[in-house]
């Protein structure tokens, strides 16, 4: 019972961007070099993004859009994580999940970030694609 309460958390959590966004172009208007700073401020400390750079505390991002949930190379992943990240990260996954790590898996290595403040999160997130 309490698993598929966190799987149904976890699916508003993600389906309400989704629903209010509408198929990941709400984020067209963000700006990545605004996005860079944030990333620097916000995600840097454990993130890197760099193509071939090295996993911190959490995956490196680079490419993150479109790949599959927990499949960054070489990242050890909570068990909580492998279990129930069962999607590709699209614009709307990880503004959903950004907005509320905690919320979204339960338990992950992220659960205690705060979250983006909603004015800058497509600013992020166009940061995040333009890493390919």
């Amino acid at each position: 019972m309490r698993q598929a309460l966190f799987a149904l958390t976890r699916l508003l959590a993600l389906s309400a961007v989704t629903t209010s966004c509408g198929a990941g172009f709400c984020f067209a208007a963000g700006d990545p070099a605004k996005g860079a700073a944030i990333f620097e401020r916000e995600c840097a400390l454990c993130h890197t993004i760099g193509k071939g750079e090295p996993n911190r505390f959490g995956p490196n991002l680079f490419g993150i859009i479109e790949r599959k949930a927990a499949a960054a190379p070489g990242y050890d992943y909570s068990p909580e994580f492998i279990t129930m990240a069962i999607w590709t990260w699209s614009p709307d996954a990880i503004a959903s999940f950004i907005a509320a790590p905690g919320l979204t898996i339960p338990g992950n290595r992220m659960s205690v970030f705060p979250g983006v403040p909603d004015a800058e999160i497509d600013d992020l997130i166009a940061y995040l694609a333009a890493q390919k």
